[in-house]
């Protein structure tokens, strides 16, 4: 066999096993540090607000969970002072000293830019109110 011919078959040959190992492949997480950049429920990362209140709440996907980074009425930024994450749904509450209220939410459901959720607060007061995405 001609030498020009056999260094062309050993390069196909390295090329079509090199294909055949990327497409064995299905998790590539190794090459972005772990599989924990994975939302468990993609969309919900991002800025809601509450119609009837304005609030507006910065929700981020962090270490494996997902946490509440901001609480903001108009310039006024409040402290979340509770939440959690059980793997389907946040609750966050947070203290409007304004009202000496604690406002909790707990996120139900999630279908594009609507975020449905359950609230009550320290008053006894409680509802449902469908978050809106902002960005």
């Amino acid at each position: 066999m001609n030498p020009r011919n056999k260094v062309f078959l050993v390069c196909l040959a390295a090329l079509a096993v090199m294909v055949i190992i990327a497409c064995s492949c299905t998790d590539f997480s190794f090459t972005t540090g772990g599989g924990d950049s994975q939302e468990a429920m993609p969309g919900l990362a991002g800025t809601w607000q509450d119609p009837a209140t304005t609030d507006t709440f910065v929700i981020a996907w962090q270490n494996g969970q997902y946490v509440v980074t901001s609480v903001t009425y108009d310039s006024t930024t409040y402290e979340v002072t509770e939440q959690s994450w059980s793997g389907s749904s946040l609750t966050w509450t947070y203290y409007i000293p304004e009202y000496d209220t604690y406002l909790s939410y707990e996120t139900t459901s999630l279908s594009g830019d609507s975020l449905y959720t359950n609230w009550w607060n320290s008053g006894g007061a409680s509802g449902t109110e469908t978050l809106g995405r902002v960005r």
